[in-house]
């Protein structure tokens, strides 16, 4: 519609947002219901105003990444270990679970036992950006039951890693290939270090580091935000998500007097890139139903 413009695309989508933003204001939906319709209306089934779908894209992760660090700004270590055993409990139950019925059901549909258990693995996973963006505009982000509910998403994005490096070894031995499983152990030891590393981060270096950015909140805030891509992208070189990277550095900077002051200042950055992450989303879940149907976008 507007040639590839990414500029022109990106007011468009901007001037949707606003529109459906004050539609949902006075319906009292979620603003974040709103922005997944935003990326419905600017998709391929109705306006087709998303051309430049990788540079979009790039704002959509950054924003993802940023929620994560945000979400890990305000996690308390003291209560992780007390939510931590309860939450893991749920997560892996909820994940076994709903992996077992939806292995059952593939199988009754007939796909193959390797293409069922990729299904299964696929059900279990809720979307993380869209219940912490409801338990923030909520205000229950810090409550009890909104702190088990996060740490259930981390233990589902973790085993979601491990289940499909399990799966991917298993695929490589039935094609005889033994590789499987020195990934297997490659990703766990590369695991370990990313936690030991961010843990000596910080006791070491960042306590010392946020105390001398603390002279200026703007570059205080710029080096958070530039904390948290960096680990986001180390994460996703060593085959994690850039979910998992973000969230950790979010944590290394809980423990400091500034999470506060560096959460107040990224909270409206943060929601002006979610506006990308839910247009997005609901892109690919609109482009996803056209290709099944056989509709070119």
């Amino acid at each position: 519609m507007f040639g590839g413009d990414v500029f022109v695309e990106i007011a468009a989508i901007l001037g949707i947002a606003t529109l459906t933003g004050i539609i949902g204001q006075k319906l009292r939906q979620p603003l974040i219901i709103m922005f997944l319709a935003t990326g419905i209306l600017a998709g391929p089934s109705f306006l087709g105003i998303i051309q430049s779908y990788e540079q979009i894209e790039l704002l959509a992760h950054i924003g993802i990444a940023l929620l994560l660090f945000i979400v890990g700004l305000k996690l308390d270590l003291n209560l992780i270990r007390t939510t931590g055993p309860v939450a893991t409990a749920t997560g892996l139950g909820q994940i076994l679970f709903t992996s077992i019925i939806g292995f059952v059901i593939a199988i009754a549909m007939g796909m193959t036992y390797l293409s069922a258990a990729y299904v299964s693995v696929a059900l279990t996973f809720s979307s993380t950006i869209i219940i912490v963006k409801l338990l923030s505009d909520k205000k229950e982000i810090d409550s009890l039951h909104g702190q088990i509910a996060l740490g259930f998403l981390i233990v589902q994005d973790i085993a979601a890693i491990l289940a499909l490096v399990g799966l991917t070894t298993l695929g490589a031995s039935v094609s005889r290939d033994d590789s499987g499983y020195l990934s297997f152990l490659m990703i766990g030891a590369k695991g370990a270090g990313l936690l030991v590393a961010v843990a000596l981060l910080m006791k070491y270096v960042i306590p010392y580091l946020t105390k001398r950015l603390a002279h200026s909140p703007e570059l205080l805030t710029l080096s958070a935000i530039a904390w948290a891509v960096l680990l986001g992208a180390g994460s996703e070189l060593l085959g994690f998500s850039k979910e998992v990277g973000a969230f950790l550095a979010g944590v290394s900077l809980a423990s400091t007097t500034y999470r506060d002051s560096i959460g107040a200042r990224l909270t409206s950055l943060r929601d002006f890139l979610l506006l990308f992450s839910s247009s997005i989303s609901a892109y690919d879940w609109i482009g996803l139903w056209w290709d099944r149907n056989g509709v070119h976008r």
